[in-house]
């Protein structure tokens, strides 16, 4: 496994991470246990967990603290705190940044995890008003004074989009991101490729789009790509198929030039695909043995990109308004 730097933090971290989030929750119809792929993925060098205190309501920090406790010396943890699923209205659960709030979710995110200190903190979805608030920002950085956190850092979603509220999280002085790109979502995310800061990149395959193991993909309520509309999902399909023909003759699968795209970009710490699988684990980590892919093959894909892709990429950052 490889490893490079998250932005000026003195963090390594591994090429490809583990999203726990695919793990902690029924949304990725998931049929083995967390453990076996934590486990496994740790014998790959994967050193590398994402998660949330919000994923599995506290599930996923505890699976990671139960399983990787015993090697926290060796290992990344990046957990994310916003979201006040303590105190529940109405089943609703609400953001909240007050800094005596995430004073409270931080400890008891730690907890959870089985640790004294945090690698990679990061806000939750915030929205631009909370990315400049002063105090909240100076919190967070008193934190990592205190050695409690590593660094700091800005986790943009849910969906697509928010370029302004990355651009202002840097402007800031936040040390890391966490947000979309992928070969058909490119925007915003080159924007940022621009800032040496750490970088973490989720859904590098589109909502399943770019998975051709998956096709044809059909809508399904319960899965997390139902978050997408399911005809956006399938002609992006469709549109995939002679960039399918390319990766073959690269001698890749499309699933994984996806993630050799995404490693490309010298100013990207980390990949975090969803996995489910033992199969699909073993197939990305598999990614580190093939051949980069060369300035004219990124040509390729950004021409690719133009005719088949741009309108389906603005189309997700349209989808951004709604939570605006």
């Amino acid at each position: 496994m490889r490893y490079r730097n998250f932005g000026d933090t003195g963090i390594k971290v591994s090429e490809l991470g583990i999203g726990v989030w695919s793990l902690a929750t029924d949304w990725w119809s998931s049929n083995i246990k967390a453990e076996d792929i934590l486990k496994k993925s740790y014998e790959f060098g994967i050193n590398f967990f994402d998660t949330a205190d919000i994923y599995g309501e506290g599930k996923a920090e505890e699976v990671v603290g139960k399983v990787l406790g015993a090697k926290r010396d060796n290992i990344v943890i990046l957990t994310k705190v916003g979201y006040n699923f303590y105190n529940k209205k109405s089943k609703k659960i609400e953001q909240s940044f007050d800094v005596d709030y995430l004073r409270y979710a931080v400890l008891q995110s730690m907890k959870r995890l089985n640790t004294d200190y945090i690698d990679i903190l990061m806000l939750h979805n915030p929205r631009i008003d909370i990315i400049r608030n002063s105090d909240i920002k100076d919190f967070l950085f008193s934190l990592k004074k205190d050695g409690i956190a590593r660094s700091v850092g800005i986790a943009l979603g849910p969906t697509l989009g928010w370029g302004e509220e990355g651009i202002e999280a840097i402007k800031m002085g936040y040390e890391g991101l966490e947000h979309i790109f992928n070969l058909i979502e490119q925007n915003p995310g080159l924007e940022f490729l621009k800032y040496k800061i750490g970088q973490v990149i989720r859904v590098p395959h589109a909502s399943d789009s770019l998975i051709e193991d998956k096709w044809p993909i059909v809508e399904d309520k319960k899965l997390h790509r139902s978050l997408k509309d399911i005809k956006w999902i399938q002609e992006a399909v469709n549109n995939s198929k002679e960039i399918l023909t390319f990766a073959k003759r690269k001698g890749m699968k499309l699933s994984q030039l996806a993630l050799k795209f995404d490693l490309y970009f010298s100013n990207v710490s980390t990949v975090t695909p969803n996995i489910t699988s033992l199969n699909e684990l073993e197939e990305y980590v598999k990614v580190e043995d093939l051949p980069d892919l060369s300035a004219d093959d990124i040509q390729y894909i950004s021409d690719y990109y133009n005719r088949f892709y741009k309108y389906l990429n603005d189309e997700s950052i349209r989808e951004t308004t709604q939570y605006k």
